[in-house]
């Protein structure tokens, strides 16, 4: 049985708020790592594809993570039925990924993901969660100056909370800006970077950058989905069930 989103990640970004000055993540095994996971069309505003002294850790369950990262803190259980995805979850990997800023501060970067899987044993459908520390919001003052993006898929600014928004695209053509994600290579004992095409969402909230991608066949993946992702993406940035728009 798959584990509710919710407590998950309401857990793990207390502990990152309390620890995050930790220089090591503690409880995690250190493994060899092949590059770094960002939004290709924020990397110029955020920086996540120059960080420094890059450490990675071999993945846990998302319910394994050790103390150091999830810590002890509890928040009221807000949970997000899994069966609201839209495919069955087979597996779950939680990745943690350090390094370090200018002062040499320890930044932790959290990955949640949620794979499904074909009759083949192919990864064919995924929701992945990836959480960063960062010192102030990059996208503070980044505008939507078209309804599309470089490559003509819909992009829209949504509304999240207060002065924060949810910037959403939507797969629409048969191209995309490369979507990346932590993949962990048990033979070769390292973490890899797969890229492939993705629905995203991309939004600073309360200190951290949240970039949160799914795949579906795209005949699935209807204006009601697509509505149905945004709720559920706002619900995790903001930690609670009220959904509703601009809340």
């Amino acid at each position: 049985m798959t584990k509710p989103l919710m407590p998950i990640l309401s857990a793990l970004l207390i502990s990152l708020v309390c620890g995050g000055c930790s220089s090591t993540a503690n409880g995690l095994e250190e493994v060899e790592g092949t590059g770094l996971t960002y939004s290709e069309n924020f990397k110029s505003y955020d920086g996540l594809d120059e960080r420094e002294h890059v450490e990675f850790f071999k993945p846990s369950g998302t319910e394994g993570l050790p103390p150091s990262i999830l810590g002890e803190h509890q928040l009221p259980e807000k949970e997000v039925d899994p069966d609201l995805l839209p495919f069955e979850v087979g597996e779950e990997h939680a990745y943690v990924v350090t390094s370090e800023d200018r002062t040499g501060k320890v930044i932790h970067q959290v990955q949640l993901s949620y794979i499904g899987k074909s009759e083949d044993g192919i990864e064919d459908e995924f929701f992945i969660i990836s959480v960063t520390e960062v010192e102030e919001n990059p996208v503070e003052n980044y505008e939507v100056a078209e309804a599309t993006d470089s490559i003509g898929n819909r992009f829209e600014k949504q509304e999240l909370s207060g002065n924060d928004f949810i910037f959403q695209q939507v797969l629409t053509t048969n191209s995309a800006l490369l979507y990346r994600y932590y993949e962990y290579d048990e033979a070769e004992e390292k973490l890899n970077v797969v890229g492939t095409a993705a629905n995203e969402f991309y939004s600073y909230h309360d200190g951290f950058v949240y970039h949160i991608g799914y795949l579906i066949d795209q005949q699935r993946n209807t204006e009601q989905v697509q509505e149905d992702m945004l709720n559920l993406t706002r619900s995790i940035i903001l930690g609670k069930n009220d959904t509703s728009k601009g809340k």
